[in-house]
């Protein structure tokens, strides 16, 4: 057998590749081409042979990496809806929490409204400065409500509280 085929699959022409190189299948189409001899016969069949396998392991391989490009594609979209389910549960927890707070502080603006209405007649504004309480300002009136008893009083209350916070928040936006 000739050392080298060249480009036409020809031995001996220009572009000659040495027989190292060869694929299989250059191989087969050489010793089919050119040789007829019973023992070439055999070599060919073997070469056949080992062609056929080297096909099935590839198709082997192409099943394997299917199998496995789904397999994976399954496990992402079980770890999507996953992710999707504990960011749900999440936002309903956030959501319950956040009702429960505000529920929470409506209740303790209901109540001041309550003991004040005990002690003064409550006007609209009065009213409205107690709604418009956030929790910290709030929680802080119920701490001094003991100290309101006048129309006048609520005034001074509201007044240092809210000038109080504001004071707090300009001290923590200047540092």
């Amino acid at each position: 057998m000739p050392n080298f085929l060249g480009g036409d699959g020809q031995a001996g022409s220009a572009g000659k590749k040495p027989v190292e190189e060869w694929r299989i299948s250059e191989k087969i189409h050489y010793m089919i081409r050119f040789s007829h001899v019973a023992e070439k016969q055999k070599i060919i069949q073997e070469l056949s042979e080992k062609e056929e396998i080297i096909q099935m392991m590839e198709e082997k391989k192409m099943d394997f990496l299917r199998d496995t490009n789904l397999a994976l594609a399954r496990m992402r979209a079980k770890f999507d809806e996953r992710d999707e389910q504990v960011v749900y549960e999440k936002g309903i927890a956030k959501g319950k929490e956040e009702g429960l707070l505000e529920g929470k502080l409506e209740g303790q603006k209901m109540l001041v409204k309550l003991v004040l209405r005990q002690r003064m007649v409550l006007n609209e504004w009065e009213e409205e400065q107690i709604d418009e309480l956030n929790g910290e300002t709030l929680l802080d009136l119920i701490q001094s409500l003991d100290a309101i008893h006048t129309s006048e009083d609520f005034q001074r209350q509201i007044h240092d509280k809210v000038n109080q916070n504001v004071h707090m928040k300009q001290t923590v936006l200047n540092r």
